[in-house]
């Protein structure tokens, strides 16, 4: 018999434990099977040879009447018993070699990894497909650490681009994480996930049939990003339907009029050092700003807000808990994400916490200083090894990258999100449109919180532009430059003092046509 051939798509794992109580496990493969599922692992660790026997022999006749092919856990001497599609094995059980030699050269063989190393071995061994993770948190398991998006992106890039082994992410999937994963799952050379494991999310589900739906949905739009996304980077061109720069620039009187129309309400998770300041330039702007750090309203707050800021200036567990619930609820909701990583390379703390936030969800903008860039740049790797601007408390030294637009396009297309580096001279892309801004003043860099404010203003015109974020971190950065500019000038600044007074001044003075006329704005080829 030839070996199935198998859609990896929407993967099952069965955990009796974990099954919900209004339903047997095999009323739950089955409804999981008419909700999507195109693969079935049974995994029973409990249960002695003879009773996982009986059960498999049950489940393989659910799953052979819907022809999805079912592999089982770990136990060879099951998969063999009742003819199984397949087995799964971990890294501390039988080698993968050893069980190819048992199972024969047409069952399926799939392999547990969580290193790169670990999927090279697999390949080599003659693995079908592997299972990566954890991705994340899990009821099921323990793990010393998670791979998030970015950790699984990682190891899709260590294996050929040629190879025919499949990939399975697996660990913490549900349906609100599914996208995400997916989308960045695409590396460099273009591997996407070929599928997603899941245990909790559909045999715990009230309905296994509509939360199998809901995951298979997810799965599939996240492919389908992440294929466009390849594509794209590949064409290096701008998408259809994005604005060119100089309609950008065009449109900016129209961008500030209607932010003070609509003054749109940003959820502000920020530093308690400059939360007065933010708070207060994004009312001058126009805007409407609530500071609310607790996680317990973060998804109530979600409905009814246009933007948030994740700023990580003064880390607390409770800031950060908020930050996880506000940037996931807001993402749920389709409200743009502005993430300040503030002082991202100056610990290791803020550097898990950067690292984590990226993981967790996605962000749509990400703003900060050529150290913070630079330790985003680290975190998410690929291309060639990028230059490290060392970081001094919050603050970026050294004279910077020695291409920053080439840097911020790198990472723009990478993530898929808007990169904006501050600076002497402020660099932003969405990897396609790169521009170097070259409005501002001295003063901007020797007050608290400029770098703040700047990410509230973005905040807010990305709350007004939300289908093109670009336009709206141009926007936020020119607005609060050319407000710095004015206020360097007035008769009553004497230094930096008297400058921070008057800029909140210039913010709320500024009009919609100095924003055209006095932009300085270059288009950058990378």
């Amino acid at each position: 018999m030839a070996k199935p051939t198998v859609d990896y798509s929407l993967y099952l794992v069965t955990d009796s434990g974990l099954n919900h109580p209004s339903r047997t496990l095999l009323q739950s493969v089955e409804d999981s099977i008419l909700g999507g599922v195109t693969l079935v692992q049974l995994r029973e660790k409990d249960l002695d040879t003879p009773a996982f026997i009986e059960l498999a022999r049950k489940v393989h006749a659910v799953t052979k009447k819907h022809n999805v092919p079912l592999l089982i856990n770990d136990n060879l001497e099951v998969a063999l018993a009742i003819d199984a599609e397949g087995a799964h094995v971990g890294q501390d059980d039988i080698s993968c070699v050893e069980a190819r030699r048992l199972l024969g050269p047409n069952k399926i063989l799939g392999i547990s990894t969580g290193t790169t190393e670990e999927a090279q071995k697999a390949l080599a061994d003659g693995a079908d497909y592997i299972g990566i993770g954890t991705c994340f948190m899990t009821q099921t398991k323990s793990p010393k650490r998670t791979l998030g998006p970015i950790g699984v992106r990682a190891i899709l890039e260590a294996l050929p681009a040629e190879s025919e082994m499949k990939t399975v992410v697996i660990g913490g999937i549900k349906h609100d994480n599914t996208r995400r994963v997916v989308t960045h799952s695409a590396g460099a050379h273009g591997r996407i996930v070929d599928g997603i494991a899941v245990v909790t999310g559909i045999v715990g589900a009230q309905d296994a049939k509509v939360a199998s739906e809901q995951l298979l949905s997810e799965f599939k739009i996240g492919h389908e990003l992440a294929s466009k996304k390849h594509q794209n980077n590949i064409r290096g061109t701008v998408q259809d339907g994005r604005a060119s720069v100089e309609d950008v620039i065009k449109s900016f009187p129209q961008m500030l009029t209607t932010l003070r129309e609509k003054s749109p309400l940003t959820h502000h998770i920020s530093n308690y050092v400059v939360m007065n300041d933010t708070a207060n330039a994004t009312l001058a702007l126009g805007g409407s700003p609530i500071m609310a750090p607790s996680a317990i309203e973060a998804e109530d707050l979600s409905k009814v807000v246009s933007s948030v800021v994740l700023n990580i200036g003064t880390l607390t567990d409770s800031f950060v808990d908020c930050m996880y619930e506000a940037g996931k609820h807001a993402n749920a909701q389709s409200k743009p994400v502005v993430f300040d990583p503030v002082g991202a390379g100056a610990t290791k703390l803020r550097e898990e916490t950067t690292r984590k936030i990226l993981n967790a969800m996605h962000v749509d903008i990400i703003k900060g200083n050529a150290g913070e860039i630079s330790t985003i740049a680290k975190i998410i790797g690929g291309g060639d090894k990028t230059e490290t601007i060392a970081m001094r408390g919050v603050d970026s030294m050294g004279s910077g990258f020695s291409n920053p637009a080439a840097i911020v396009q790198a990472i723009a297309r990478r993530e898929g999100a808007v990169v904006a580096m501050t600076g002497m001279i402020d660099y932003v892309s969405d990897g396609f449109r790169t521009v170097a801004i070259e409005n501002g003043h001295a003063y901007q860099g020797r007050i608290t919180g400029s770098g703040c404010m700047i990410a509230s203003s973005i905040a807010s015109f990305a709350a007004i532009s939300p289908n093109d974020h670009f336009a709206a971190a141009v926007a936020g950065i020119v607005a609060l430059n050319l407000a710095g500019e004015h206020a360097a000038t007035r008769a009553d600044v004497h230094g930096p003092g008297t400058f921070r007074a008057a800029f909140i001044d210039e913010i709320a003075n500024l009009t919609p046509q100095q924003m055209l006329n006095d932009a300085r704005i270059k288009t950058v080829t990378v």
